[in-house]
C-alpha cells in the first residue's frame, strides 16, 4: 500500500516538474469542468461565499478540519483513558504540516489561471485543502468507528468516501485546484493515515493482533 501510494506521488510530481502529458489533461479538465461552472444552468453551485461548493471546498480549511480531529481525539482520550488517539491525531497533523508545505514551496506550481508563484510562496501542488480534509476526517472517522458495528463502520466509510470525492470535485469546480493537485493530496492524505493511525495501536501485537484489539477490520484505507 505504501509503496503504490508513493508511485502515484512521484508519478503525478515529476508530470508537474517536466510539465508531462497530465498537465495538458489538467488542461482539458478545466476548461470542460469551467464551462459547466460558469454555465446559466450551474453558476448558482459556485458563485458565492455561501454556494454548495465553495462550502464544501471550505471542509478542507486547517480552521475547520484541525479543530474537528483534535475534538475527536481529545474525547476518545478522555472516554478510552489513552492517549493513543492523541498520537493518530498529532501524527496526522504533524506529517500533513511537515510534508504539504514544503512540497507547495519546493515545486512551486502556478494555480488555475495564474502566472506564477512569488518567490519563496506556496504552490498549488499538492492541494492542501484536499490533503487536509482527507487527512482530519478520514482519522477522525477510523478512530469513532473502531469496535463499532459492522453496517456503522460501512455507513462511516461510505460517508468519508463522499467527502472525499466531494472536496476535490469542489476545489476543481471552483477553479481552485488543477486536477492532478487533488490527486496527488488523495495520494498523499492515503499515506498520511496509513501512518497516523499505525501511531495509535500497539506495537507490540501482530496485524492481525492490531486489528482485534482496535475492532477495526479495516484499520487503514485500502
Amino acid at each position: 500500500m505504501p509503496g503504490v501510494l508513493l508511485l502515484i506521488l512521484l508519478v503525478l510530481t515529476v508530470n508537474v516538474l517536466v510539465h508531462g502529458p497530465l498537465v495538458t489533461m489538467d488542461e482539458h479538465i478545466r476548461q470542460t469542468v469551467q464551462g459547466w461552472a460558469r454555465s446559466a444552468s450551474w453558476r448558482w453551485l459556485g458563485d458565492s461565499p455561501h454556494a454548495p461548493a465553495q462550502l464544501i471546498a471550505d471542509l478542507g480549511r486547517e480552521t475547520v478540519a484541525l479543530p474537528v480531529l483534535a475534538v475527536v481525539a481529545a474525547v476518545l482520550a478522555v472516554r478510552q483513558r489513552s492517549v493513543r488517539p492523541l498520537l493518530a491525531a498529532a501524527a496526522g497533523a504533524g506529517l500533513l504540516l511537515a510534508i504539504v508545505i514544503p512540497a507547495k514551496i519546493i515545486i512551486a506550481r502556478p494555480g488555475p489561471g495564474l502566472g506564477g508563484v512569488p518567490a519563496g510562496g506556496l504552490g498549488y501542488f499538492p492541494s492542501g485543502h484536499t490533503s487536509t480534509a482527507c487527512v482530519c476526517y478520514s482519522i477522525a472517522v477510523f478512530l469513532l468507528i473502531a469496535g463499532r458495528a459492522g453496517w456503522i463502520r460501512g455507513a462511516a466509510l461510505a460517508g468519508l468516501a463522499a467527502v472525499w470525492l466531494l472536496v476535490g470535485a469542489a476545489l476543481v469546480w471552483c477553479d481552485y485546484h488543477w486536477a492532478t493537485d487533488v490527486l496527488a493530496g488523495w495520494a498523499l492524505s492515503a499515506l498520511i493515515v496509513w501512518l497516523a493511525l499505525r501511531a495509535r495501536l500497539p506495537r507490540r501485537l501482530s496485524p492481525a493482533g492490531r486489528a482485534g484489539r482496535a475492532g477495526l477490520r479495516i484499520p487503514y484505507p485500502r
